[in-house]
């Protein structure tokens, strides 16, 4: 349900522009709503479309934490070969340790030319990745994006906001789904907030924050979200209710969708909530329970505020 959440949210983000919010330093920053710190190459700014830093679309930085549940189970397929796989060529590889956590680095020639870069680390407990791009034939940034990976400090006891950096607030302590995680630029609202790497056959709810060059609307985003049902397995398709609610002072579009996942019956929440550039797209899947379900979703998102 977790990637069929994501591949939805994946889509919307491709089909609509986005834009971030300058920011450079010179010395160690955390990363919002991580436990990461790290020393930006000049000229980078922390984004507002995901977690990390950018110097342009094509050069940037990406920090997911957390990744997953155990470092000691993901490090296990984390290999020379697998980065491997599909004839991709690896450049570095080797074991290393971040603030006292066992850690493992890598370097990967993508299939531009360009290099991706990969640092995952973590125990038992947590595991985090950063993923950084650069484009082929920039050696210089090539080589700051290296020193900033290996520049990476992790506070594991830091109390953070997963908020902390966007430009929406949402209200979860009364709501049985609860903040799990960040992930591929999206926040995973699970039962009890429990953090899993895949929530297989669970229902869940996902928010998408973006922001676009030019105003957006739901038709937009559910003509985006539509075109994709069928690749991806999401069969049957039937609008059950479509509705405008009022979310604080604005506007917002609600639909009910009845679907099939896996040739099992699923009911899919959609709301949109637009403020000029800046939009929120609520996503959630129900697998089960499907009226009390649907109430949580809607109660929930109903808390959604701008900053």
């Amino acid at each position: 349900m977790k990637r069929i959440a994501a591949t939805l949210l994946f889509i919307v983000s491709s089909s609509l522009g986005q834009s971030t919010v300058l920011f450079a330093q010179n010395k160690a920053i955390t990363i919002p709503s991580t436990h990461v710190s790290i020393i930006p190459p000049a000229g980078y700014k922390i984004s507002v479309k995901f977690k990390g830093l950018e110097k342009n679309k094509n050069t940037l930085i990406k920090v997911y934490d957390p990744y997953g549940k155990s470092y000691v189970r993901y490090a296990s397929s984390f290999t020379r070969e697998s980065l491997e796989t599909g004839g991709s060529e690896v450049q570095e590889y080797k074991k290393l340790t971040i603030s006292g956590f066992p850690a493992k680095y890598a370097s990967v020639q993508n299939n531009l030319g360009g290099t991706s870069y990969f640092l995952v680390f973590g125990d038992s407990s947590f595991s985090a990745m950063l993923v950084g791009v650069c484009p082929a034939n920039r050696d210089s940034d090539a080589v700051q994006m290296k020193q900033a990976l290996l520049s990476v400090k992790y506070d594991k006891n830091l109390k953070i906001d997963p908020l902390s950096g966007t430009f929406f607030n949402i209200t979860d302590t009364s709501s049985p789904y609860r903040f799990a995680k960040c992930n591929d630029d999206f926040y995973i609202y699970s039962s009890g907030g429990t953090i899993k790497d895949e929530y297989s056959g669970e229902s869940i709810l996902s928010i998408l924050p973006f922001t676009s060059e030019y105003s957006v609307g739901d038709e937009t985003i559910a003509k985006a979200i539509r075109s994709s049902y069928e690749r991806y397995g999401i069969t049957d398709v039937k609008v059950k209710k479509e509705n405008q609610v009022q979310i604080g002072k604005f506007n917002a579009m609600e639909a009910e969708v009845d679907a099939r996942i896996d040739n099992k019956k699923a009911v899919l929440y959609r709301l949109t909530l637009v403020n000029g550039q800046k939009a929120v797209l609520v996503l959630g899947i129900a697998t089960s329970d499907f009226d009390k379900n649907m109430g949580e979703f809607k109660n929930l998102a109903s808390s959604l505020t701008f900053k």
